[in-house]
Order: structure tokens, then sequence, then C-alpha cells
């Protein structure tokens, strides 16, 4: 009886098994079409393929809890990446992050962007940096007075920080640590003479970041929703 149900056992799990012929990707009929091919192992890679792999690249990656930043770390985790992800706030800000990576490929750094050398141990030994920070508005944060009603509203970050002097600091640190590659993220609105100021200080950011870095990547992105 034991033999029979476990004779039984091996030929339901043999069924479920896939075919060598078949494809790793072919789950249905559209399926190869649609599924993408990071699931395959590439050359040279070790582990399952794609996001349980180790694809051999350490990324630092500032900016990640903005809009695009979960989407670039999406991408990054599906590939294999390890990624060094800079946060400013709490850990309830980025925990939405980590399920775009395998345990262990990601690896979270306080820092402050008024602070270089917290800033470089974000970097640390990455060998690409990618710079998602900015902003289109001053942030304002209340300080203590002497006087009623003892309470100032006064801006905290301004835009130029966020966009020329934090943009500055990064490239100016890849420098130093010899890192392979920057991508820094603008904006195709960015210009000189724009009657807008986040356009204006981003323009300002691209110059500073290729002056420290000059042979740095520059994205400029349209409108991203």
């Amino acid at each position: 009886m034991l033999a029979t149900h476990s004779r039984h056992l091996l030929l339901r799990t043999a069924a479920l098994r896939p075919s060598p012929s078949s494809s790793s990707r072919s789950f249905g009929a559209n399926s190869a079409k649609t599924l993408p091919r990071v699931t395959e192992r590439r050359p040279n890679e070790t582990g399952r393929g794609g996001k349980a792999s180790d694809a051999g690249v350490k990324v630092a990656l500032f900016g990640a809890t903005g809009f695009l930043g979960r989407y670039v770390c999406s991408g990054l985790g599906a590939n294999g990446v390890m990624t060094y992800i800079g946060s400013r706030t709490t850990e309830f800000e980025y925990r939405h992050l980590r399920p775009s990576f395998e345990l262990g490929r990601a690896k979270h750094t306080f820092y402050s962007s008024r602070d270089r050398q917290s800033m470089a141990d974000v970097i640390a030994d990455a060998d690409v940096v990618i710079n998602l920070i900015g902003k289109y508005y001053d942030t304002k944060a209340l300080e203590d007075t002497d006087k009623f009603p003892y309470l100032n509203y006064k801006v905290s970050t301004s835009m130029a920080e966020a966009n020329v002097d934090v943009p500055r600091t990064i490239a100016e640190l890849c420098k130093e640590m010899q890192v392979d590659n920057l991508i820094h993220v603008s904006s195709t609105a960015a210009g000189p003479d724009s009657a807008s100021e986040w356009a204006r200080t981003k323009f300002e950011g691209e110059r500073a970041v290729l002056e420290a870095y000059p042979w740095a990547t520059v994205v400029r992105p349209t409108q991203m929703f």
C-alpha cells in the first residue's frame, strides 16, 4: 500500500515538472511575449537568474523614495543588482521598496544632505551612482523665536539646495571615490532663461554635476506621471 502511494506521488510530481524542451518563460500561449527576459540566466551570472541572481553590479541610489525612485528600485531588484539606498527618513518611509529586492540585495543607509561623510557612506564601493533628488518647491518648517508668536515659518530646504548643491556634492564625491559611472536625472525643461525657478535650478544642477564629474550621464525626461 505504501509503495503504491509513493508511486502515485512520484507520478504527480513528474507531471508538474516542465519538460526539458519547454522554455522557462512558457506559462501560456502569449506569455513568451509579455514576461521579461531577466528571468533567464545571463553569462557569468550566479544564482537562479533575475531577482534571485547576482548581477555583479553595485548601485548607490539617492532619491529612492520619490515617484521615480520606486520604479528604478523595481528595475534594479528585478535584475539582481545590489543596491545601496540612501534615506533621510525612518524605515516606514521606504518599507514599500523592500519587496522589490531579494533578501540581502538592498542596503538602506541614513544620510543627511548637509553631511558629506554620510553621503559618502551611502556610495561606499558602488560601481554606479544614480541621483534622483529634486524639488519643485521650497520645504518650510517652524522654528522658535524670542518674540510673539514665538514661532517663525522658515525655508528649511530650498530648490537651489536640492537641485544644485546636493547634486554637486554627489558628483564631487563620485570623483573623489573613483566611481565608474554617475547618472543624474534632470528635466527636459531645464534652461538658464526659463521663467520657472525650478527649471533654472535644474539647469544649474546639470552644470554643477558636469563641472565636478565631466563624464556623468545626464538624463532629461519629460513629464512623468
